[in-house]
């Protein structure tokens, strides 16, 4: 039975795919076919993430993901990384949440 979490060398596989998704698509804009590899890299991370156990269903989560799917299908706003960056963001956000349960990293505590 697999352990639910994220390890150290899943999160940086997870990015090193989603920088070759991204270089991909951008090259693939060039001939209106970057659509097609935001379509397959949408169900790999959905996939790869829920096979670990992290959901989707909390609000943040859901608009980075979506955000980058919907940003991704866009034509020529395509050559952006969204996928590395949303990526980036679920990663690292669930393993802070790991270490530190009930951390956020999107909230400040500056006052």
């Amino acid at each position: 039975m697999q352990e639910k979490g994220l390890k150290n060398t899943t999160i940086s596989l997870m990015i090193a795919v989603a920088l070759f998704f991204d270089a991909l698509q951008a090259l693939l804009t060039l001939i209106f076919m970057g659509w097609l590899v935001g379509i397959f890299a949408a169900l790999t991370f959905y996939v790869w993430f829920k096979s670990h156990g992290i959901s989707f269903m909390k609000p943040k989560r859901l608009f980075a993901f979506g955000g980058a799917t919907i940003a991704e299908v866009i034509p020529f706003l395509s050559v952006l990384p969204a996928w590395t960056a949303a990526v980036s963001y679920l990663a690292l956000q669930s393993k802070i949440q790991e270490v530190i349960p009930g951390a956020d990293i999107t909230k400040s505590n500056l006052k």
